[in-house]
């Protein structure tokens, strides 16, 4: 079996926060520990219905549900995140 990569994006904190907080590093490409499923339904995930509506094109979306794949980094972050909000009912996190 294949390593899977995170599929995360890397920020880089900015020289100046007030004007521009942070770039875009680009992808991680560090080993996935973690599967991190979010059914995105309008409540379980905890955007307030904004996940079922596409601001482009101003349309309302079906459920839908996200995938993403964490490594020791970004789990680090999503459960800081998770330990100050709370846990979400439509997530589920799986280590690999």
């Amino acid at each position: 079996m294949t390593n899977l990569s995170c599929t995360e994006r890397i920020v880089v904190p900015t020289f100046n926060a007030e004007f521009v907080p942070e770039e875009d590093g680009g992808a991680c490409a560090a080993v996935a520990v973690a599967r991190l499923v979010t059914e995105h339904d309008g409540e379980k995930c905890g955007d307030g219905g904004l996940c079922l509506f596409d601001p482009e094109e101003g349309l309302e979306l079906d459920p839908w549900t996200q995938t993403q794949l964490l490594c020791v980094d970004h789990l680090a972050e999503h459960e800081r995140a998770r330990a100050e909000s709370g846990p979400l009912v439509g997530e589920t996190l799986t280590r690999l």
